[in-house]
């Protein structure tokens, strides 16, 4: 316990998938998060995934229109985003209490940084983290440079403050949880050193303070202003935060937030910021009217979708650049492993579900871009691919053949002499759900394996329902096949241990968004365990790892289908040095707060805007 602590910097790809189990934007916890992320049209994409149209027929000359903001146009960068309803509190702790996506990210840092674009591991307002070797004690440094927007100083006793503020707090976003079941106390030997005192050892608590999708779980909150107030009511505005930016007006009536330049920003010798102002402001509804306000160069990102961007792209628009950037979440079917289900809880009728999963013409011809098929059940980031095991990959070969899929077919549920296919005394019909309408690519998805599975005699019903509803028959597992998208993790072991069989509930209990494929398997709850303990990048870790993939592969409780890919448009009338396929310099979407590192790439063109 007295052992000198290690500085942990060398690994950096363990870090995420509670960080969506725990957010919230705007109070909806995981879901809305997932929800919010496809609403903003560009929850990630491809580090190789071009567009085959991207080159423009010809070149045509472009009108600038005049943008509606109050600030010069040449000193602005202009963001198109999502319909805010939210504009006097800036309070992301309680629902409705912060407007999500409307520029608060590049006011609010975190500890550290984690970029799946490069798979660099950014110390910022703490400059590193130790364990000691039991994992009992967390220790932090912080920058001593740290100051929030006020002028006051940034530190431990503001990290111990947050911390111990929302441990026993599961009323505020971010509260209880790990904080609850890890944390005893914060000690504060000097103003720049937290120690946090664990209750159990965990290598894994340091997440919670890393930005990697989107923000960090846990946000650190200024004690000299929070201390005063009671944290469900206090609206925090304007936002005292220690970002590049600071709010400078939110204007109701043109749902639009000013974010302008910190003249006395702390951490400025390492990151300038070019534009003087950010403005975030919701989109027509209209596309066409979204994407005339693009074309004329009123905003600079986020107000165009795909279809008009291939219409600019065909009609020669000069200004237009596509980067591509992988979704945290692959697209996955879920398969309901209780056998009160019947046959889907066999794991042969699992591997002959996966055999009829053509992932290749999904990719190519259902997403809006073309994606790769997803083995793992992670992204195809930098960052995770050291949990790859190409050993088991091929072990296990992911293929499209409905030859195999009859083979286990005929063993598992052969056919009646009326053709049809039975499992211990009744007809096989799978039930498969969507959250996603009928237009949507995840009902496309699924009708794709429907058709397949009738082609191998394998009835299946396919049903999009409304969120609450089928966000109620999910967690209650009332359903065969479910056509969504996975969770989100830095080391694999975060996805595993909500697969644990402890956490396996009844067909009609909410499973509370944990083992909701109902799967049971007890070497992988003891590996899993195990694992919980462990600092993943171990080198004990890495053969538990192994053996939980190869189960993984085995029982197939989940089937990734595709990489999610969402193409990022921006304009470079007015500004230059976006991220772009061949150089994905940093993450490219304007809602996470790693945007702040976009904006410090940026060059103005010199482009005046209309008098």
């Amino acid at each position: 316990m007295n052992d000198a602590p290690r500085p942990q910097f060398e690994n950096v790809s363990d870090i995420v998938r509670h960080q969506l189990s725990r957010r919230s934007v705007v109070g909806g916890g995981a879901a809305a998060l997932a929800g919010f992320l496809a609403a903003c049209s560009g929850n990630g994409g491809s580090y190789s995934d071009k567009p085959a149209d991207n080159k423009p027929a010809a070149t045509k000359t472009i009108q600038i229109g005049k943008a509606n903001i109050p600030t010069p146009r040449d000193q602005t960068v202009t963001v198109g985003q999502v319909e805010y309803t939210v504009f006097d509190s800036f309070n992301g702790m309680i629902p409705n209490g912060s407007p999500g996506g409307a520029g608060v990210e590049l006011a609010t840092e975190p500890l550290f940084f984690l970029s799946f674009a490069t798979g660099k591991l950014t110390p910022w307002l703490a400059t590193e983290y130790s364990y000691n070797s039991d994992h009992t004690e967390l220790t932090l440094k912080f920058d001593p440079k740290a100051h929030w927007n006020d002028g006051k100083p940034l530190g431990a006793k503001d990290f111990r403050f947050t911390v111990m503020m929302l441990k026993d707090r599961p009323d505020l976003f971010g509260g209880g949880g790990e904080l609850k079941d890890f944390v005893k106390s914060v000690e504060v030997p000097d103003e720049h050193t937290a120690v946090v005192k664990l209750l159990k050892p965990t290598p894994r608590l340091h997440y919670n303070f890393i930005a990697a999708v989107s923000g960090a779980s846990v946000n650190l909150m200024p004690e000299h202003i929070w201390k005063s107030q009671d944290p469900t009511k206090y609206k925090d505005n304007p936002p005292v935060r220690s970002g590049p930016y600071k709010l400078k007006q939110a204007i109701r009536n043109q749902k639009m937030f000013v974010w302008e330049k910190d003249p006395n920003y702390w951490n400025k010798d390492k990151l300038d910021v070019k534009a003087q102002y950010v403005i975030f402001q919701s989109m027509s509804k209209q596309g066409d009217q979204a994407s005339l306000a693009f074309e004329r160069a009123e905003f600079d990102v986020g107000s165009i979708d795909a279809q008009h961007a291939k219409q600019l792209s065909n009609a020669g628009y000069p200004n237009l650049q596509t980067t591509q950037f992988h979704d945290p979440n692959p697209r996955v079917l879920w398969l309901n492993c209780d056998p009160a289900r019947g046959v889907a809880a066999e794991p042969k009728m699992r591997w002959a579900i996966n055999y009829c999963l053509d992932r290749e013409k999904i990719g190519k011809s259902v997403w809006q871009v073309e994606v790769p098929p997803a083995i793992y059940p992670w992204a195809d980031y930098p960052t995770n691919d050291k949990w790859k095991n190409e050993d088991l990959a091929n072990k296990y070969k992911f293929e499209y053949s409905l030859e195999k899929a009859t083979a286990l077919l005929d063993e598992i549920c052969p056919k009646n002499p009326a053709g049809k296919r039975m499992y211990k005394g009744k007809e096989v019909n799978l039930e498969i759900i969507t959250p996603a309408q009928k237009d949507k690519d995840e009902y496309a998805i699924a009708d794709v394996l429907k058709t397949d599975l009738a082609k191998v005699g394998v009835p299946a019903t396919l049903r999009s329902l409304s969120g609450s509803v089928h966000d109620e028959k999910f967690q209650r597992g009332e359903y065969d096949i479910d056509s969504s998208w996975a969770g989100f993790a830095i080391d694999p072991q975060q996805l595993y241990t909500d697969w644990e069989s402890s956490k396996a509930q009844p067909i009609g209990k909410n499973a509370a968004r944990k083992n909701k494929m109902r799967f049971r398997d007890p070497k992988f709850d003891e590996i899993s365990q195990q694992l919980a303990g462990m600092d993943p990048n171990s080198e004990e870790a890495k053969p538990l790892l192994d053996q939980s993939l190869e189960i993984y592969f085995q029982k197939l409780p989940l089937l990734p289908v595709i990489q999610t890919g969402y193409p990022q448009f921006f304009n470079t009338a007015f500004w230059t040095g976006w991220p772009t396929d061949d150089d994905l310099y940093e993450v490219p979407l304007n809602w996470w707060p790693h945007f702040i590192f976009v904006l410090a790439k940026l060059k103005a063109t010199g482009q005046k805007g209309p008098a």
